[in-house]
C-alpha cells in the first residue's frame, strides 16, 4: 500500500507542485522582465556557490544512513550538526567576500536570499524517504507551492520587484522546512555536536555522493554563473527561460526513467532478458526525437506565448536546447546501465567530466558566441557525456563479459517488440 502512495504521489502530487509552479513562470517574467528575472536568477546560483557544503548530497547520504537502521535521531544530528558548522563557515565567507564583489543593492539582496542557507538545514526530507514517506515530502513541496502561488497571484502582480520575489522565495522555503521538520521535532530529540573533528568524519563518509550530487548541480548553474559574469543579467534571464522550458520536457523522460528503471535492472541481471535492453534503448531514443521535433518546430511559439515579446531573443536558446533533449535521453541511458552494474565510482568519474565540459565550454562558448553559445553548451556536455559513458560502458563490458552492442541493437528491439505484439495477440485471440 506504502509502495501505491508514494507511486501516486510522486506522480500526481509533484506534477500538480510542477503545473502551479509554471503558471507563476508567466507572471514573475512579464512582470519582471529578462533583466530583472535574470538578476533573480543570477543571486539564485551564486547563493548556491557560496553555500556548496550547506546542502552537500545529505538527501542521499541520510537516505542510506538511515535505510542502514541507524535511529533517526542519530543521522539527523550529525547531519545538522555538519550542516551548522559549514553553515557559520558559509556565512562568514559571504559576509566578507560578498561585501567587497557585489554592490550595496545586491549584497543586500543576497544576504536576505542567504536566509534559505538556514532553511535548507531543517529540510529533513531523507527521514521520510528513507521511512518510505515519499508522500509527506510530496505534500510539503505542493503546501510550499501553493503559499509561493498565492503570494505570486495575489501580492506580486502589484508589487513586481526583484527584491519582492526573494522574500517570497524565503517564505516558501522556510514554511517547507517547517513542515517537514517540525512533526519530527515533536517526537524525537537530536543531540547537536560542533566538535570539528566528529563533523569531519560525518564528510568523510559523505563526500562521495556530495560531489556527484554537486557535479550534477555546477553542469547546468555554471553556464548561468558565466553568462552573468561576462554578458549581463539579461541575458541570464533569456537563457533562464529557455532552461526552464527545457526542464519541464526533460521531466517526460524523466518519468519515463523511474517507469523502465525496474525492467531495464532485471533485465541486466538476468541474461535472458538481455533482448529487453534494446527496446528500453529505443525507447529513449523515440522519447528524444520527439520532445526535439516538438521544441525545435514550436520554439517561437512557445517562447512567445509564455514569456512574451520581451523574451524573443530566447527562440534561439530553446532551438539549441531542443538538440540537448534529443541527446540527453542517451546519456540517462546509459547511466543506468552503469548504475545497474553498481559502478558507483563511475558515475562519480561521469558527473566529474560532466562539470570540466560545462566549465571549458562554458567559458569557450558563450564569449565567443554570447547567449546562443550559452545554449549550445548543454548539447556538447552531453556528446562528451555519451563519449566518456560508451567508453566505462566498454570497460564494464568486458570485465563481465558482455556484448556491449546488445545494449543498442536495433535486431534485439525488434525482436523483442514482436514478441510483445504476438503475446498480445495470443492472449486476445484466448479471451475470444
Amino acid at each position: 500500500m506504502k509502495l501505491i502512495i508514494n507511486f501516486v504521489s510522486k506522480l500526481g502530487i509533484d506534477s500538480i507542485s510542477r503545473i502551479i509552479g509554471f503558471l507563476t513562470l508567466p507572471v514573475i517574467t512579464k512582470s519582471l522582465g529578462p533583466e530583472g528575472y535574470g538578476l533573480y536568477t543570477y543571486l539564485f546560483v551564486v547563493l548556491s556557490y557560496f553555500g556548496f557544503f550547506i546542502d552537500f548530497g545529505y538527501l542521499n547520504y541520510g537516505t542510506n544512513k538511515l535505510c542502514e537502521k541507524i535511529p533517526g535521531d542519530i543521522v539527523i544530528g550529525k547531519i545538522i550538526s555538519l550542516q551548522l558548522l559549514t553553515l557559520i563557515f558559509s556565512y562568514a565567507i559571504l559576509f566578507i567576500a560578498g561585501y567587497f564583489i557585489f554592490d550595496p543593492d545586491k549584497y543586500i539582496y543576497i544576504l536576505i536570499f542567504s536566509v534559505t542557507y538556514i532553511t535548507q538545514i531543517f529540510s529533513i526530507k531523507y527521514f521520510y524517504l528513507a521511512n518510505n514517506k515519499l508522500y509527506f515530502n510530496s505534500l510539503a513541496e505542493l503546501a510550499g507551492q501553493l503559499i509561493y502561488a498565492g503570494l505570486i497571484f495575489f501580492v506580486f502582480v502589484m508589487y513586481p520587484a526583484v527584491f519582492t520575489l526573494i522574500i517570497f522565495t524565503v517564505i516558501q522555503t522556510t514554511f517547507i522546512a517547517a513542515f517537514l521538520f517540525i512533526p519530527f521535532i515533536k517526537k524525537h530529540s537530536i543531540k547537536i555536536d560542533l566538535n570539528i573533528r566528529t563533523n569531519l568524519n560525518t564528510l568523510k563518509e559523505a563526500y562521495k555522493l556530495g560531489l556527484a550530487t554537486k557535479a550534477e548541480a555546477i553542469t547546468s548553474s555554471f553556464i548561468l554563473l558565466s553568462i552573468g559574469i561576462f554578458l549581463n543579467d539579461e541575458s541570464v534571464g533569456l537563457y533562464n527561460a529557455s532552461n526552464k522550458i527545457y526542464l519541464i520536457l526533460l521531466t517526460v523522460v524523466q518519468s519515463m526513467s523511474y517507469a523502465l528503471m525496474p525492467l531495464l535492472l532485471n533485465s541486466i541481471k538476468n541474461k535472458e532478458k538481455i533482448k529487453k535492453i534494446g527496446l528500453i534503448f529505443y525507447s529513449y531514443i523515440l522519447a528524444g526525437v520527439m520532445l526535439f521535433l516538438f521544441t525545435f518546430l514550436f520554439a517561437d511559439k512557445i517562447i512567445l506565448t509564455i514569456f512574451g515579446e520581451r523574451f524573443f531573443d530566447s527562440i534561439p536558446v530553446l532551438i539549441c536546447f531542443s538538440f540537448t533533449l534529443l541527446i540527453w535521453p542517451v546519456v540517462m541511458f546509459t547511466g543506468l546501465i552503469i548504475l545497474a552494474f553498481n559502478k558507483y565510482n563511475y558515475i562519480l568519474i561521469i558527473s566529474i567530466t560532466s562539470v570540466i565540459f560545462s566549465v571549458m565550454f562554458s567559458l569557450i562558448l558563450i564569449n565567443i558566441f554570447g547567449i546562443i553559445g550559452a545554449g549550445m553548451v548543454l548539447p556538447v556536455v552531453a556528446v562528451g557525456t555519451i563519449t566518456v559513458s560508451l567508453l566505462l560502458l566498454r570497460r564494464i563490458a568486458d570485465s563481465e563479459n558482455i556484448d556491449i552492442k546488445n545494449f543498442f541493437s536495433f535486431k534485439n528491439a525488434f525482436s523483442e517488440l514482436s514478441a510483445i505484439v504476438h503475446r498480445k495477440h495470443s492472449h486476445s485471440d484466448r479471451e475470444v
